[in-house]
């Protein structure tokens, strides 16, 4: 049986998340906050311009993040939003998240997620079914359910 550290992996601070990041410096982190964004703002099949802000505003308050130009991170942002029309789009986008899964920086693209659901200020049934999914993939809990809620945060 494995051992797991006593401290939980979402409860980690950031300058914790951002030492992990730097020791496992790869491009699947990356991936893995545009496929999140992806997914989010996808999931009520109509991607809003506010959501987009909030994957670039989130970029750059995390500057560890900010590898790319702006234009490019969307760039790669709306090819995502593409591969997920296609046929097994979800499954590749759920691929590439669990790519990450365990990292103690999985908690940073879970964040991200939940700023990108409420950057409309409706949270939609569909955005809450992909937010339980993608902790899930990440190793955290699922959200609980909430019928008739209108907003996170």
């Amino acid at each position: 049986m494995p051992t797991y550290p006593s401290r939980k992996r979402f409860a980690l601070t950031p300058a914790e998340i951002v030492a992990e990041y730097c020791a496992e410096r790869d491009d699947d982190f990356l991936d893995a906050v545009i496929t999140a964004a992806a997914l989010v703002s996808r999931a009520d099949n109509s991607v809003q311009p506010v959501e987009q802000a909030q994957l670039l505003d989130f970029v750059d308050r995390h500057e560890f993040l900010s590898v790319l130009p702006r234009a490019e991170t969307l760039q790669i942002f709306e090819r995502r939003v593409g591969e997920l029309r296609e046929h097994q789009g979800l499954a590749a986008a759920m691929i590439r998240l669990s790519r990450i899964a365990g990292r103690c920086s999985a908690s940073l693209v879970v964040e991200l997620c939940e700023e990108i659901a409420a950057a409309d200020c409706r949270l939609d049934p569909r955005e809450r079914r992909i937010l339980a999914l993608i902790r899930t993939v990440l190793g955290g809990a699922p959200l609980p359910y909430v019928r008739g809620e209108r907003a996170m945060g």
